[in-house]
């Protein structure tokens, strides 16, 4: 398996989009700068602090086992939140879609929402089911809660499945001391390896390896991308060229960071690249915020603002140039849209709004996959890894810890145990 990953950073520079930009001599003045950044993450990796990289190396054979146990199910349940699953909805949906025929069928359980989950026991047979419970903390409330409620479900209505049906994927806690109980297979995240950082670890692989994803494919991208990124030539270095220009952008006044992929099954990646970008970057007064859109979709919902609104956004295009199915347009009207096909129209759209946007002086980058599949996505999201480790460096920023989003977890749970109580002095109620 094959492919080819290209960044085009054209519509950054002052000769398209003008002062707002930078030149290619400004970038590489600013070598200096951006290699100290790349020196930086190439310590934290050799002191062990950047997981990341290291399960790059993992034996990936440690997921037979878990993939020969899931052929006999009909449905994967995948709990988790955040980091835990998000990576394995992006990865899955990019080569499957959001279709839901494939064998095994799955669905995730990434909320405490009663409804979701009550909807998710309707459509499976828990005795045909394999449940992943994903938490590196083992102490997650959503993720335990949601396992608590089938694991009762189960016991209550007497459902045996003719193998265990859960494995656990986690690096202590509660989680860990269930699964020791109840003899689950069990992976573990490394210490090293944080949530938004994790799915090419355990945390990703072992659900993706059951859902008939090609996790050495995957893996082979990832390390390509990996080899490419070790030049100090950041011309030649997609993730850290990529880190500096929204380094750049943001420091002059561009503030939100908006992806807009135009092929449906890269949608679910925008939504991992929301949470690695926000949670990573978003700290003292820093981080830009990352919007997600879908191509050409919102261009009939969003674009007016992005074009039209407030000079705060730098874009990015993901774009494929072969899509899985195509169809032609045929039609015996009299149209432009005949005897052209609809992967022609979408890349069109896209085309069309890079040069509309370009125009009047709003920056963009534009991310080309040949094809869409194991190995380019292997490449994509790893790349975004690197850059986002890269960034951390660059805005003098941790991008490994989450100090706020603790801050809330602590707060939920003493809202739970009732020594918070909600009060509220300034509403409008209408029976």
């Amino acid at each position: 398996m094959k492919g080819i990953y290209k960044f085009n950073f054209d519509n950054v520079l002052k000769d398209k989009i003008g002062e707002t930009g930078i030149s290619v001599d400004e970038i590489d003045e600013l070598r200096d700068f951006t290699n100290l950044a790349k020196a930086n993450v190439t310590k934290k990796y050799e002191k062990g602090d950047l997981g990341f990289i290291e399960v790059l190396n993992e034996d990936l054979e440690i997921y037979e086992e878990v993939k020969e146990l899931s052929k006999e199910f009909d449905y994967i349940i995948i709990i988790g939140i955040g980091g835990s699953i998000l990576g394995s909805k992006a990865i899955h949906q990019g080569i499957y879609g959001s279709s839901n025929t494939y064998h095994p069928k799955v669905f995730y359980l990434d909320n405490s929402d009663p409804e979701k989950i009550y909807e998710t026991l309707k459509a499976v047979k828990l005795e045909k089911t394999l449940i992943f419970v994903i938490s590196k903390s083992g102490n997650t409330v959503e993720t335990l809660a949601n396992y608590f409620v089938i694991k009762k479900h189960m016991d209550k209505n007497n459902i045996t499945p003719a193998k265990p049906n859960f494995v656990a994927i986690t690096g202590g806690g509660l989680l860990q001391k269930i699964a020791d109980k109840e003899g689950y297979m069990c992976y573990k995240v490394p210490e090293n390896v944080g949530g938004r950082f994790s799915v090419l670890s355990a945390v990703g692989l072992a659900p993706l390896a059951c859902l008939n994803v090609d996790i050495h494919n995957l893996i082979k991208g990832a390390k390509k991308m990996n080899d490419i990124c070790q030049t100090d030539n950041i011309f030649r270095n997609p993730a850290l060229l990529n880190s500096l220009i929204h380094y750049k952008m943001d420091n002059t006044g561009k503030k939100i960071s908006l992806m807009m992929p135009y092929i449906g099954r890269l949608h679910q990646f925008g939504m991992w690249y929301r949470q690695l970008w926000a949670e990573s970057l978003g700290k003292d007064g820093n981080g830009q915020t990352p919007v997600i859109a879908l191509g050409a979709t919102d261009q009939h919902s969003q674009l007016q603002l992005y074009m039209d609104g407030p000079e705060d956004k730098i874009m990015t295009f993901l774009k494929v140039n072969t899509f899985k199915q195509d169809y032609s347009i045929e039609t015996d009207y009299d149209s432009d849209l005949k005897g052209h096909k609809l992967s022609e129209l979408i890349n069109s759209e896209q085309l069309g709004t890079e040069k509309s946007i370009t125009e009047k002086g709003i920056p963009n980058v534009k991310i080309t996959l040949s094809e869409l599949n194991e190995y380019t996505l292997g490449m994509l999201t790893y790349a975004y890894e690197l850059q986002t480790a890269y960034s951390g460096e660059l805005f003098c920023i941790n991008a490994f810890n989450q100090p706020a989003v603790e801050h809330a977890k602590k707060l939920s749970h003493a809202v739970l145990k009732g020594s918070i109580k909600e009060k509220s002095y300034n509403e409008i109620k209408i029976e």
